[in-house]
């Protein structure tokens, strides 16, 4: 039983850096392209609304017609 820590141990530590270099390649992969880079200002999109009007408010119901 005693065998397997160093075993097990070796094992562990080289998920564990295969899986951290495996993060990193991601990275470096999602920085090449354009994927997270800020989107361009666009002045000719409408306006979004407020959500002031009245068409926007769910009606009031009482408890008893609901």
């Amino acid at each position: 039983m005693n065998g397997l820590v160093p075993i097990t141990g070796i094992a562990a530590v080289v998920a564990t850096v295969s899986m951290v270099f495996a993060m990193l390649y991601l990275v470096w992969l999602s920085m090449g392209d354009e994927t997270h880079a800020p989107s361009p200002d666009d002045g000719d999109r409408p306006e979004l609304d407020d959500g002031d009007g009245e068409e926007s408010q769910p009606e009031v119901t009482d408890g008893t017609s609901a």
